[in-house]
């Protein structure tokens, strides 16, 4: 198939985030029997403009717009009114954000230049663009939202313009994400409560969703001499609301009583952007690290991974990693979606209380024979169904079902 796949930001096997590094293992996996072609943008972010080098060194066939910070005032103070006037215009802030007309411009000359048979667009924050006439159209949705009550707690006073912006941009998000699925012959989620919800939302897209759970290119085996004694790992981007309430509940709740069974418990908070109350929650047993350039090292020293999920949609790409680099991980019942679709139970520890995840953890510390076999139990199960073959093979049989739908109202 000629596939055209249209990304928020570069695919990198090493990102900071979840997007890139799934991005990668889609890219590479259908690219072994496909004729693919990646359109991206490279902003201001650390680490895109080299994550492009890497693929074209690779041999993929990539198109980027430019997405970076304009040189001169007067091009900035265009940017920000182009920004304020899309927003006040009706469209959630992260969809104006991506919606750069220079990724139109390059969707444009290259709907000139060939034909696809299936355009993929990743996240509806990106389903604005025009895609090229004639192609079978795909929408990968990254984390269904489902509508919730106002928050009437905007904190103190100058909190409150954030607060309102915040509050009016979810219901704008919500909204916007269920008018893109209408626009795709195929919607993809990631897990079987994503694809349920969006049936839910819109009845009339029950027959064109898909669930296929997403990948990941396999880290080196692990080592076990690396591992720190008594180090848990909790690692995710803190601009993203369920992390921090995960972090939260690791350090107020489970790390006191885990500290009271393994003493030398300690447990270190890892991603991008840490808040102040994230930040504040470092202190005895508790480390907070900020930003880190690579999670291989952080991974490689971790002995027990742990994820515990309480809110938010979709696959956790923190489990995934962990289960491919051979981790022990103990996570929540909602951790293990998109897990659980194999006709097998993932290799993972599951604990629902604060005091089911502290006895968890602290049995895995305690015992190195129970909490290798785990782990190599938890990369087996990776390497069969979350490589970047095993993901493009599920991808593969959605865009024919695309392609086909498309071919028979044509007819």
């Amino acid at each position: 198939m000629r596939i055209l796949i249209v990304a928020p930001m570069p695919p990198d096997p090493r990102g900071a985030g979840a997007i890139p590094i799934l991005l990668y293992a889609q890219l590479a996996g259908l690219s072994e029997r496909n004729e693919v072609t990646l359109v991206t943008a490279v902003g201001d972010e650390p680490g895109e403009a080299e994550a492009v080098e890497g693929l074209v060194s690779e041999g993929f066939d990539v198109r980027v717009a430019n997405r970076r910070q304009p040189r001169t005032a007067a091009g900035r103070w265009r940017r920000r009114v182009r920004l304020a006037v899309t927003w006040l215009r009706g469209t959630p802030w992260r969809a104006a954000w991506f919606a750069d007309p220079a990724m139109q411009a390059t969707l444009d000359e290259l709907a000139a230049e060939r034909r696809f048979d299936v355009a993929v667009v990743e996240d509806s924050a990106m389903a604005d663009f025009r895609l090229p006439a004639g192609a079978a159209t795909v929408l990968t949705e990254h984390e269904v939202l489902r509508p919730r009550p106002a928050s009437w707690r905007p904190g103190r006073p100058s909190r409150w313009p954030s607060w309102a912006f915040e509050e009016l941009d979810w219901r704008r998000r919500c909204r916007h994400q269920r008018r893109a699925w209408g626009r795709f012959d195929r919607v993809v989620a990631f897990t079987g409560r994503d694809a349920a919800a969006i049936a839910e939302l819109e009845p009339t897209l029950a027959g064109r969703v898909a669930v296929s759970p997403f990948g990941l290119s396999l880290p080196p085996a692990p080592d076990p001499a690396r591992e720190e004694d008594g180090a848990v790992l909790f690692s995710g981007n803190f601009t993203h609301q369920p992390n921090r309430i995960g972090a939260r509940w690791l350090a107020e709740e489970i790390v006191p009583g885990l500290r009271r069974t393994r003493p030398e418990a300690h447990l270190r908070l890892v991603g991008n952007s840490p808040p102040a109350p994230v930040r504040e929650l470092a202190g005895p047993g508790i480390e907070v690290i900020a930003n880190p350039p690579s999670m291989e090292p952080l991974l490689a020293s971790a002995t027990v991974v742990v994820a515990p999920a309480r809110t938010g949609g979709g696959m956790r790409m923190k489990v995934l990693q962990a289960l491919a680099t051979g981790k022990a991980v103990v996570t929540s019942p909602r951790g293990t979606e998109g897990f659980d679709c194999f006709g097998e139970l993932p290799p993972l520890a599951v604990a629902e209380s604060p005091e089911e995840f502290a006895a968890a953890v602290a049995s895995l510390l305690g015992d190195a024979e129970a909490r290798r076999e785990l782990g190599r139990r938890a990369r087996q199960f990776a390497e069969r169904h979350y490589g970047p073959a095993a993901w493009a093979r599920r991808l593969e049989t959605v865009y024919r079902e695309a392609v086909a739908e498309r071919e028979k109202t044509r007819a």
